[in-house]
Formats: C-alpha cells, structure tokens, sequence
C-alpha cells in the first residue's frame, strides 16, 4: 500500500515529513506551571478535509497538519488523549491558538499522538486518529476522544460511527500493519527528538515542554512572527 511504502521510505532516511527541519536543542527549564506527564521509555527498535475555514491534511509520517502551509510559524505537538495537561491543551489553549493564529494563517499546526502504556486504549485512540484522517476526520474524531475520554464511550469506534466513516475501511485500517508500522515510527522519532513528556511542542524548530499560560505562548509566537 501507498502508505507502507512511503513509511518504510521514511524508517530508512529518518527524516520526518514536517514543513521545518526539526532542530534538537538543549532543553529550557520547565517551569512548574507548565505541567507534563511522563512517556514510557520506548526502544527505537519498536519503534484534511475540511475544519470549518482551514484544510486538514494527513502527512505520510501520520502527522495531522491543519492551517496555512506558506505560514511563517509551524507549532508541532506531541499529545495525548488521556493525559490530564494534554487534554487542557486541547480543551484550553487550541481553540484561541485556532482563533487568533491558525485561522488568520500566522500558525500552521500539526499533530502527533504519542501512546502512553500507563492507558489500555492510548494505542488504539492513536490508531483510530490516523484512520478517521484517511476519511478526512483526525481532527474531528480528536475532538471527541479528548473531550469524552471519562465518560463510557471509549471505544473510538462509536465516534467512527458517530462522525459516519466508513466503518469497514476505519476497522480494517485500524487493525492493518501500516498504521502500526507509522505508529512505532512515531514513537522512534519522538525518541530521537527527546520527547520523554506530553504534552510538548516544537515552534519552529524550538522545543518546549509542559501545558504553558496561553499569555505565555501567545508572547512566544507573536515575538518570533515579529522577526519573519
């Protein structure tokens, strides 16, 4: 299949599809507001339709890209469902990040979901992100699987339904080897950057770590869209 080869592809360079070159850099001081959960150790060996105004794409590494690919700012974020500050971050901080940065075309922003053992379902919510983007719906079906995520509806299959996929290609996608081969891609390239934390996010390059203030993350943004 068209994905299987383009990930096999991407194992071999070990050079991520993102629209910046990923820059590792020693790692700030976390402050301790801005609040993370801690990711399992994993060896490298395991290793968009429409939203509204923007266009959601789906990257052959698995990564969700949304917004203005010619955008001077790119925030790249490592989350999770269940985590507690990952869910903030989606809850919280995205929605004003969509209004005053994604929309007008200032920030393009992409997603990668990073499994945490510590959760049953953390890989199966990860895959079940990927599949519904192939029928044009990551964001959507992240939407509610962040915001439900306590509630009985665990399975991702019910908002599959929910949202109208094709169940038969969703519940063959979900269980084929493609997705699991970018999903231990993931995790590989996520170790290669030092992500040991969700959430963490990357502006440009640039590596942060923790749910931050928005005030905090808006100044960040507005003094690097500045310099462009």
């Amino acid at each position: 299949m068209r994905f299987l080869f383009l990930a096999s592809l991407l194992l071999v360079a070990c050079v991520p599809a993102t629209p910046q070159q990923i820059v590792q850099r020693e790692e700030p001081a976390i402050n301790p507001e801005q609040r993370q959960e801690e990711v399992a150790p994993i060896a490298i060996e395991a290793l968009i339709a429409g939203t509204g105004a923007l266009t959601e794409r789906l990257l052959p590494t698995g990564v969700i890209d949304i917004g203005n690919r010619e955008a001077p700012l790119t925030i790249l974020l490592f989350t999770e469902h269940h985590a507690q500050y990952s869910r903030e971050f989606h809850m919280d901080l995205f929605p004003r990040l969509l209004e005053d940065f994604i929309e007008p075309g200032l920030v393009r922003f992409q997603i990668v979901i990073l499994p945490l053992k510590k959760y049953p379902q953390s890989e199966n919510a990860a895959a079940a992100l990927l599949c519904a983007a192939m029928q044009n719906k990551g964001m959507a079906i992240h939407a509610m699987m962040t915001e439900n995520i306590d509630k009985e509806r665990l399975d991702p299959r019910f908002y599959a339904e929910d949202l109208e996929l094709d169940l038969e290609a969703f519940d063959e996608c979900t269980e084929g080897e493609d997705i699991a081969l970018i999903l231990k891609q993931q995790k590989a390239w996520a170790q290669s950057l030092d992500v040991t934390l969700v959430p963490t996010y990357f502006v440009n390059g640039e590596k942060n770590v923790g749910l931050p203030y928005y005030a905090d993350l808006r100044g960040m943004l507005e003094k690097l869209g500045s310099r462009m």
